[in-house]
């Protein structure tokens, strides 16, 4: 199996939900439940909801973007996509094309199936280039039928 998934994927799935609804969730909860005889700076109700819709949008964010995030891996069999919950394999026959898009510092894959999958039609994953060239280039059979992005 080769994985085509960036290692950067566990980072952006766990570390950084965990870390930031964790500190900053309990930074806002104080900001509401602090007394009058604590700090000054969160008296203001301008500044406690004004921090309640940054931290809630913030989620929002994370969860559109980093949450659909998956790690991927090819092998002669098919394609597996984990979510690091769950684990579903696909076979080449159910893929309709595989790309990406370059965002400079990081590159967004994408494999968009004929049908609707377990984690929907389209799988968004950190690509790591080099991997999937090499996959492609040791088994150009599987790929003939889909269509290429790269």
């Amino acid at each position: 199996m080769q994985r085509i998934s960036s290692n950067l994927t566990l980072f952006f799935k766990i570390f950084i939900p965990v870390f930031w609804t964790t500190f900053y969730g309990l930074f806002t909860l104080v900001m509401f439940l602090s007394g009058d005889s604590t700090i000054q700076l969160f008296h203001s109700e301008l500044l406690r909801y004004s921090n309640l819709f940054f931290y809630l949008s913030t989620l929002l964010i994370m969860y559109l973007t980093i949450f659909q995030l998956k790690r991927v891996e090819l092998s002669v069999d098919g394609i597996f996509v984990t979510n690091y919950f769950r684990t579903v394999k696909y076979s080449y026959d159910s893929v309709e094309s595989l790309g990406y898009r370059n965002y400079y510092l990081f590159k967004v894959g994408f494999i968009r199936l004929k049908e609707k999958g377990f984690f929907g039609k389209k799988i968004v994953f950190l690509l790591k280039k080099g991997y999937l060239e090499k996959f492609i280039e040791e088994h150009p059979e599987k790929f003939g039928y889909m269509d290429l992005y790269l």
